[in-house]
């Protein structure tokens, strides 16, 4: 089904202030794409929400000018549409960096802040899009929940207007020997494109009073997939690769004690160091992660109800392939080209303004946009927020050097899809 955009103009006040918007924009996608949801399964889609996190910090540059800088370092798992994340707590953890950079007066580190970068195509590096805060932490699981309360330009969200792709929870008492995961994660440090690697269940580890600490698997899980996602066949969470399992690892970047190694029920200066690094032969169970979850974010991320084992078992919550059951709201995609020459244009911008807005009401404030996308280098482009269906919507594309063309009153229909695709064109400025 495609999108309806028959009544296609060009508004000259809009020109201006959208190519205002195309120069002034940053140079990324400002929200994550999502994907087309199923009845079923699907394991392509399960990447996407798997998120590289980093460190963030405000660099004063030779001239004297501030500016934010970030890169990756480890991985995270987005479990809720409005931006809750798990990873481990040593990701989280600025102490060997703030060591590293000493008292460099031109650096200073936004401790508690991390950045969220999405991948929005497999073969390409993720995108810084969110940031997001440390909301809880537990060291001696060497886990932690943050949650996303900004957008990389610093700019505050609406997590009821996020809608991100998620993973669902599973039950990781349920997880038994020579069951099948599926690891995602960033193995590189920054840059490196999102890696999918499978293995199966190869035992379990117990630790202090917790009977089931680990998981082990035979999978192959570098480095910086530290806090990323193992999931099992149905798709959901059940284990967080976790860099600590890794005793015997070799050539450690660091090395930290983040387990009670002299078993005294404590985690400090006492244990043995242990290498953070290298390759992951373990992964934390995700139901261990559910108190921490729960106290955290104020709220009941599961059910309570024992398991066989003296665990949690979760509750679904209706979610499906690690989204909702539950219809959510629809995307506008496709690509955008030049009208003479078809060939696609980078870097150009599709605008849909707020309900009951339209271009000649759009006066170029921002609390009448509703969502900027951007498009890549092969012009394609998603929308971030999801648009009801039913609802009227304006919307307007351009770029630099080319005529703004915008539609006013566009209905979205109540049986469109979730992703609605579309061809658009712009035609160079006279």
């Amino acid at each position: 089904m495609n999108l309806s955009l028959s009544n296609k103009r060009v508004l000259g006040l809009g020109l201006a202030l959208l190519t205002a918007l195309v120069l002034a924009a940053p140079a990324v996608p400002l929200r994550a794409a999502s994907p087309q949801q199923s009845a079923a399964p699907l394991s392509k889609s399960f990447w996407q929400g798997v998120v590289q996190l980093g460190p963030m910090a405000i660099v004063k540059n030779a001239r004297g000018r501030e500016e934010l800088k970030y890169f990756g370092w480890g991985s995270g798992t987005v479990l809720s549409p409005d931006g809750v994340i798990l990873t481990n707590q040593h990701v989280t953890d600025y102490t060997v960096l703030k060591q590293e950079l000493g008292q460099d007066p031109n650096i200073k580190l936004l401790e508690g802040l991390l950045a969220v970068f999405f991948t929005v195509e497999p073969d390409e590096p993720p995108v810084p899009m969110y940031i997001a805060q440390v909301v809880g932490v537990n060291e001696a699981l060497d886990l932690a929940v943050l949650r996303i309360v900004a957008e990389i330009s610093g700019k505050e969200v609406n997590p009821r207007r996020l809608d991100l792709p998620f993973i669902a929870l599973g039950d990781s008492d349920k997880v038994n020997i020579e069951d099948e995961l599926r690891i995602y994660g960033y193995p590189g440090i920054g840059g490196s494109t999102i890696t999918f690697t499978k293995g199966s269940v190869s035992g379990f580890d117990s630790e202090g009073n917790i009977r089931r600490a680990w998981i082990k698997t035979d999978a192959t899980i570098a480095g910086g997939n530290s806090g990323g996602a193992a999931l099992n066949v149905d798709g959901e969470l059940v284990g967080v690769p976790t860099q600590a399992a890794v005793t015997t690892a070799r050539g450690a970047a660091d090395c930290r004690r983040v387990q009670d190694t002299n078993g005294d029920g404590r985690v400090d200066e006492r244990d043995t160091c242990i290498p953070i690094g290298g390759f992951i032969n373990a992964l934390r169970p995700v139901n261990l992660a559910l108190p921490l979850l729960e106290e955290a974010l104020g709220e009941d991320v599961g059910g309570s109800a024992p398991s066989e084992r003296g665990g949690t078992q979760p509750e679904r919550r209706g979610q499906e392939g690690g989204r909702r059951a539950k219809r959510s709201g629809v995307r506008i995609a496709g690509e955008i080209v030049d009208a003479v020459t078809g060939r696609p244009i980078p870097n150009a911008i599709f605008v849909t303004l707020k309900p009951g807005v339209t271009w000649n009401d759009f006066d170029g404030s921002e609390e009448q946009i509703l969502d900027v996308a951007r498009t890549d280098r092969r012009g394609r482009f998603q929308t971030g927020v999801a648009l009801e269906r039913g609802e009227i919507y304006s919307f307007g594309w351009t770029a630099d050097r080319y005529e703004a063309v915008v539609e006013d009153d566009v209905e979205i229909p109540e049986d469109a899809p979730d992703v609605i695709e579309v061809k658009l064109e712009l035609r160079r400025k006279r």
